[in-house]
């Protein structure tokens, strides 16, 4: 097995053994490959160049402390990552390394605290999932004598879902991800865990059927806020998909302004601002 952390900043040489640049970031499709996720390409910095992104092809070894290249040809120089990124593909520590994450399996928030890889007997290198558990902050702090008496905490790369704002666009747009894979009450727990413009994006990514019966089994307080947040059109929708009752409730109550939205809470005059006589001030 392999970490991430430790394996960004390495030295990237050539066959020869010199230093072209220092290992950046590592690519991955989130569409996978055949059910797995396998780092696609290296992103190498250069000194007095622009970045290299490179076909994880070229990398013929992994050590301890370098990258040995079998060439570097073939590779994209890099202005702006957004120009030379495929539409399916993140960077594992731009996108992924210390974001938070939802953990589908375990229902919960987490943060990564690292990237585990795993070699493959083909040559490449596979995702095997995230670390969550304070072990692995210790160990990114070279605390190995004090992570190896905690408890391992790793999530399966199938089961998370990327809040990142790069991971959550490109999961969402992705058939195969993680999110397209919910029934409604794994993606009410979802929605409850995301931020409001990350959960309605995900419910409009859904549809209205999908959406209207997220709504109705999440929680009051969360299904209100989240029509609240929605476009009036979209939100009129996912009311006008839910059975009549429950659609006649939800309109009736989005269409009513929060009552304390905006306002400031008014003084009462049985204890009113205590102020000091002229020209004394309070002890």
């Amino acid at each position: 097995m392999l970490l991430l952390s430790r394996m960004i900043g390495q030295d990237v040489r050539d066959p020869d053994g010199r230093v072209l640049g220092r290992l950046a970031d590592l690519t991955v499709s989130v569409a996978g490959h055949g059910g797995t996720t396998m780092v696609d390409r290296i992103l190498m910095r250069r000194r007095h160049a622009n970045d290299l992104l490179l076909p994880w092809e070229a990398a013929g070894s992994v050590r301890g402390n370098h990258i040995g290249l079998t060439s570097d040809r073939g590779g994209s120089s890099v202005a702006t990552l957004a120009d030379v990124l495929g539409v399916d593909e993140i960077l594992l520590s731009r996108d992924v390394l210390d974001t938070q994450i939802v953990d589908i399996a375990g229902q919960r928030l987490a943060r990564v605290a690292d990237v585990v890889l795993a070699h493959r007997r083909d040559g490449h290198l596979e995702v095997a999932g995230v670390e969550v558990g304070f072990g692995a902050v210790l160990r990114r702090l070279g605390l190995d004598w004090l992570a190896s008496r905690t408890r391992d905490d790793m999530v399966a790369w199938a089961d998370l879902h990327l809040t990142s704002a790069r991971g959550h666009a490109v999961q969402l747009a992705t058939p195969r991800a993680a999110v397209h894979l919910l029934d409604t009450r794994g993606l009410a727990v979802l929605v409850s865990r995301l931020d409001t413009g990350s959960a309605t994006e995900v419910l409009a990514a859904k549809g209205p059927d999908v959406a209207a019966g997220v709504i109705s089994v999440s929680h009051p307080v969360i299904a209100e806020r989240l029509l609240r947040a929605m476009d009036e059109a979209d939100a009129a929708e996912v009311v006008a998909a839910m059975p009549a009752r429950h659609g006649a409730y939800w309109g009736n109550l989005i269409a009513t302004p929060r009552v304390l939205r905006g306002r400031r809470f008014l003084r009462s005059r049985v204890w009113p601002r205590r102020r000091p006589p002229p020209g004394e001030a309070f002890r």
